[in-house]
Formats: C-alpha cells, structure tokens, sequence
C-alpha cells in the first residue's frame, strides 16, 4: 500500500523520500529476511517416534581442594 506524499513537502524532501523509498524497495527485493529457525522439541527422540534408551543420572565428581 502506498500513501501519497504529503503536500507540505519542498520538492528536494520529496524527491529525498522517494529515493529512500525505492532503495527500500530494492533492499527488500535483493535481500529477503530471513526465516527463523524451526522450533525444536524438548524431548529428543530416534526417527520414527521410538523413546530414548533410559539412562542412569550422570553424577558429577566434587573437586577437592
């Protein structure tokens, strides 16, 4: 949608404006934003829906000192 420029302009702002304006428009035509990345899951899963294999808990070892 564009809106036309507004009459209280001189004629160098508007042409100001519509330079900006059409660098914009490249801009966006050259470089399109990019997707954002998928959102995972928290449970990690095999392919195919199979649950992971239980594991014991991981302890840490203290440091002594």
């Amino acid at each position: 949608m564009v809106h036309p420029t507004p009459p209280h302009l001189s004629p160098e702002q508007r042409e100001r404006l519509e330079q900006l304006a059409d660098a914009s428009r490249l801009r966006a035509a050259l470089y399109p934003s990019p997707k954002p990345p998928p959102v995972r899951s928290r449970s990690r899963q095999y392919p195919g829906g199979r649950p992971n294999p239980w594991q014991p808990a991981r302890h840490r070892k203290r440091r002594q000192g």
